[in-house]
């Protein structure tokens, strides 16, 4: 067990990192609800195993992917589904202080496909689950229209539902992707649930976005370690959560009650006041809106209406649609965990010693 000085340190360590030009550990909470506090830095299940060896031990853990195989088609069958696994190949490139040997490989050429998937059920299901990975983009890869996936599906199936522009009724899905947000190259979620804001010209309702800082850059060309909280909301109440976590740093937390903002259609924008405007479905076009000085505190996340209705599923997209034909587009994947409390970064065998170069 690590000590409470360790466990200090390492938050000390944090605050004076950078990360995207911000100081880490500081999401932009304005004004409203302070929020819960959570951990970061190596102090999650990943810092009690150097290299993530033996991390899939810890009861908490609920899934492990390594993508440590002979062939992609031993990594494929632990998936239900696989979509176009000519893109998968397995990589000897791997994470700064992973212990394994190779990650996954998506090799993308504009016009030809839209890229490939993996998918899989988390049975039985849970409320609460952190999920964290490894990526690493190619400096000349494509802007992504889709990325990573998490939700629930009542009942859940062994393929990944549809549901594009459409908002969910509460009882039979919801989800949040992690995404790098295309030409822009930023974190952010984008997310699907019964509460969801619609945009024009017709009230279609995509992917909500929240984080909205552009300072949050998705690097190309190195390895970046992310994670997500998503936790469900009690029936009948809107106190669903989520939490982003880059490279160790908490950069994003929103809940029932914080941070402040407004919104303007899909997007809500923390720390923002002022005009904002919401799609109106009684009255079929734009509603304007007034939000004080600083913003309004968030509503929170009605993810469900039912019980039955939770964290169920793992979808592994890597979706390009605007790449130039012919162009290669490469983005590697390791050391996928998901878990019921805070994972962190992948814990250094020799904690001292200087990076390696990858």
């Amino acid at each position: 067990m690590r000590t409470t000085t360790r466990a200090a340190l390492v938050a000390a360590l944090a605050a004076l990192s950078q990360v995207g030009g911000k100081p880490a550990g500081t999401p932009r909470q304005e004004a409203g609800v302070q929020p819960p506090t959570l951990p970061q830095g190596r102090v999650g299940l990943a810092a009690r195993h150097p290299g993530d060896v033996g991390l899939e031990e810890e009861e908490a853990v609920v899934f492990v992917e390594r993508f440590d195989a002979e062939t992609i088609e031993e990594v494929a069958a632990r998936w239900e589904s696989v979509a176009q696994p000519e893109l998968l190949s397995l990589s000897e490139d791997t994470p700064p202080h992973s212990a394994d040997a190779r990650s996954l490989l998506v090799t993308h050429v504009g016009g030809e496909s839209t890229g490939a998937h993996l998918y899989r059920r988390l049975e039985p299901g849970h409320a609460t689950l952190h999920y964290r990975f490894l990526v690493k983009f190619d400096e000349g890869c494509a802007p992504i229209h889709h990325f990573f996936h998490v939700g629930g599906y009542a009942p859940p199936t062994p393929w990944p539902q549809g549901g594009a522009g459409e908002r969910p009724s509460g009882a039979e899905r919801f989800s949040t992707g992690v995404e790098p947000f295309g030409d822009r190259w930023r974190w952010d979620y984008y997310s699907y649930w019964s509460e969801m804001r619609g945009s024009p010209p017709k009230g279609q309702t995509w992917g909500n976005s929240f984080v909205h800082d552009p300072e949050l850059v998705a690097e190309r060309g190195r390895w970046t370690c992310v994670e997500l909280r998503m936790e469900l909301n009690h029936v009948g109440r809107s106190n669903g959560a989520m939490a982003l976590w880059i490279d160790g740093a908490l950069v994003s937390h929103i809940g029932e009650g914080f941070p402040s903002g407004k919104w303007s259609y899909d997007k809500f924008l923390p720390g923002e006041g002022g005009a904002g405007v919401r799609w109106s479905d009684e009255q079929a076009g734009p509603e304007p809106l007034e939000f004080p000085e600083g913003g309004a505190p968030f509503e929170g996340f009605r993810w469900r209406d039912d019980e039955a209705l939770d964290l169920n599923f793992l979808w592994l997209l890597v979706y390009i649609t605007k790449a130039p034909e012919g162009h290669v587009s490469r983005v590697r994947l390791d050391n996928v965990v998901v878990a019921t409390e805070y994972i962190g970064p992948i814990e250094p065998a020799e904690p001292d010693a200087p990076e390696a170069p990858r």
